[in-house]
């Protein structure tokens, strides 16, 4: 069979197209002595993961110490019984007398207040608000519960180390806690993969 002249010349062409092409590809025929690259060291730790095992329980913790909690969290807080508060500051066991009303001599002022017993007569003010606090919320512990003014509130709080609370819900002493932006607390630790 004959075949045309140029016909020649296109399969040339494309032998030659095709070397060309496999030479600037970086293809030999030759073994390679490019070397892999090792393999890591043994015992180097790799990056740390992030484990997030969930969330801190405000509210469970808040719970069993009878308070409210405080929506953003990182304490507990309830609103303090000034009457209460004047019968736990003047028992009636030291005074003889029993407290049976709290009044405010300014109502502006918060810090005014008096305890007074059946017939009127002022029993003095509230001495250890603070004490009554611990005694009534956490059991008796006066480090915890302290008694503060919100604007002409009084409240007992009792800051928690939110840490501890991750670590006493989860039952793993590694683990810490951050605030996210939403204001939330989340319980998370680092570990080496």
């Amino acid at each position: 069979m004959n075949r045309p002249h140029g016909f020649v010349r296109i399969i040339l062409f494309g032998i030659a197209l095709t070397a060309s092409l496999i030479g600037a590809a970086g293809c030999k025929a030759e073994k390679s002595t490019v070397k892999p690259p090792a393999p890591p060291a043994t015992g180097v730790a790799k990056e740390n993961i992030v484990v997030i095992p969930g969330g801190v329980d405000f509210q469970g913790y808040c719970d069993t110490r009878e308070y409210n909690e405080d929506t953003a969290g990182g304490t507990c807080d309830s609103k303090i019984d000034l009457l209460a508060a004047c019968k736990f500051d003047h028992p009636k066991e030291e005074t003889g007398k029993e407290v049976a009303e709290f009044v405010l001599r300014d109502p502006g002022n918060p810090k005014s207040g008096l305890c007074l017993d059946s017939r009127r007569v002022s029993l003095g003010g509230i001495s250890d608000m603070s004490g009554y606090c611990a005694a009534t919320f956490a059991k008796g512990n006066r480090e915890k519960a302290v008694a503060e003014l919100d604007g002409d509130t009084w409240m007992c709080r009792e800051r928690l180390d939110v840490d501890a609370l991750c670590i006493e819900d989860n039952n793993d002493a590694r683990l810490q806690a951050k605030r996210l932006d939403s204001g939330l607390w989340q319980c998370y630790r680092y570990e080496n993969a």
